[in-house]
C-alpha cells in the first residue's frame, strides 16, 4: 500500500498569510490610536465648554446678586460686595480664581463699562470676558441693572 499525500500549505504560503495578517493588525492599531486621540480631544473640549458654561453661570449670578461691582485693571481682579458677602475674581496667566476656587482655564477680562461708558477701573455694571485661548470665539458678556441701593450709596446720587 502506498501512502497518500496530505494536502497542506507550503511554507511560503504560510509566510505570506502571516505578513498580510501583521499588516492588517498594524493598520487596525493605527486606526484605534487615531480614534483614541479624537476621543481625547472631544473629551477635553467638552470639559472646557462645561467649565466655561459653569463659570459664566456663576459669574452672572454673582454679578447680579451683589450690590457693588468694582473692576481693577491693574490687578486684573473683580470685586463684588453686598451687605453679607464679598466675592473676588482674579484673572491670572494660566488660571482664574473665584475667591479660593481655581478655574483651570485662561480667561481674560476685556472691556469694562459703567453706565454705558468704557472704563479702565472702578465701579462696573457690564464686563466682557474672553476665553479665546481655550475655545476659539468664546466670549462672555455680563451686565446688571444698578439698583436703588447702589444709586443711593453713590456720592453724586442720580
Amino acid at each position: 500500500m502506498a501512502a497518500g499525500k496530505l494536502k497542506s500549505f507550503t511554507l511560503s504560503e504560510l509566510i505570506v498569510v502571516m505578513i498580510i495578517t501583521a499588516i492588517v493588525v498594524g493598520m487596525a492599531f493605527s486606526v484605534l490610536r487615531i480614534v483614541q486621540k479624537q476621543i481625547h480631544t472631544i473629551q477635553t473640549n467638552f470639559e472646557k465648554t462645561t467649565t466655561l458654561a459653569l463659570f459664566e453661570q456663576q459669574l452672572w449670578q454673582d454679578f447680579n446678586t451683589q450690590h457693588t461691582v468694582i473692576y481693577d485693571n491693574n490687578k486684573q481682579a473683580l470685586f463684588m460686595t453686598s451687605e453679607i458677602d464679598t466675592i473676588t475674581y482674579s484673572f491670572q496667566d494660566k488660571y482664574s480664581l473665584r475667591n479660593l476656587d481655581t478655574i483651570k482655564l485662561k480667561i481674560n477680562p476685556g472691556k469694562a463699562f459703567f453706565r454705558g461708558k468704557e472704563i479702565n477701573s472702578g465701579h462696573v455694571d457690564a464686563l466682557s470676558i474672553y476665553a479665546e485661548t481655550e475655545l476659539p470665539g468664546y466670549q462672555i458678556f455680563v451686565s446688571k441693572k444698578n439698583d436703588l441701593t447702589f444709586l443711593m450709596n453713590q456720592e453724586d446720587g442720580f
